[in-house]
């Protein structure tokens, strides 16, 4: 059975962070080890999925936004701090503080702007030191720590290599909102609504289009393969999160 279904981006945003979660290693990292979910509107997203909580304001669990057309920095008054998960319960540490602390089998979940055709990411930065994944990148790769990146298809670009080359031959002389760079995520395992499918059905995932108008810009059309039961299965979960609402500015 073949069947063919359109999502907004927040509905994508549900369905990764789903779709996240069903990863083994997350499943096993929630039973057993730790899990630091880091900022991000997606994330915001896998952290409800994770805990069973509500974050009502999704732009106040991101410091860089894409709005209004320019790069910003997120102005919401609703803070939500990103969470680190110890064996299933959510703990009152900063996340870097327990950054020394990360060992082999925890998890370390970051947001991306950019996905290309080889799974390759890349998130981009204004704060000189590197932001997040510049705190943290150093400690993942020497540890060997799981780096997992929820990110949707509307963020796929044609070359992440090439732009952070580009990005780097000169610094940003001029912007429309805040200057920023582009770092790219290496090895990371890369979540996007296709990895979601495929990891909660035994279906076979692809894009064949994406954008829209009047609230679905950055919609991906999506098609899924596989036996009757399991694209029905599929097809009446993705129909409970249509009408998850917009991200909006508050």
């Amino acid at each position: 059975m073949k069947a063919l279904v359109t999502l907004t981006s927040s509905e994508s945003k549900r369905l990764i962070a789903k779709g996240t979660i069903g990863l083994p290693s997350v499943q096993n990292a929630l039973e057993k080890h730790t899990i630091i979910v880091a900022g991000g509107t997606t994330n915001a997203y896998v952290a409800e999925e994770l805990l069973g909580v509500q974050i009502e304001d999704k732009t106040g669990y991101t410091m860089g936004i894409v709005t209004n057309g320019e790069l910003g920095i997120s102005k919401s008054s609703k803070k939500t701090q990103p969470y680190v998960i110890i064996k299933g319960q959510a703990q009152e540490i900063p996340w870097k503080e327990y950054l020394p602390k990360l060992k082999r089998g925890d998890i370390f979940i970051k947001g991306g702007n950019a996905v290309d055709h080889t799974g390759l990411a890349a998130v981009m930065v204004s704060d000189p030191m590197g932001g997040t994944i510049g705190a943290a990148q150093g400690i993942i790769y020497a540890r060997g720590i799981e780096l997992i990146v929820p990110i949707g298809l509307e963020k796929m670009v044609p070359d992440v290599r090439k732009a952070v080359e580009f990005m780097t031959k000169s610094t940003v002389d001029q912007a429309i909102g805040n200057k920023v760079g582009l770092i790219p995520m290496v090895g990371a395992r890369v979540v996007t609504e296709l990895t979601a499918l495929e990891t909660l059905y035994d279906v076979e995932a692809s894009c064949i289009a994406a954008g829209g108008v009047d609230g679905s810009e950055g919609s991906v059309t999506l098609v899924i393969e596989g036996l009757e039961e399991e694209v029905e299965r599929a097809i009446k979960d993705i129909r409970s999160l249509k009408g998850e609402p917009q991200i909006l500015v508050k």
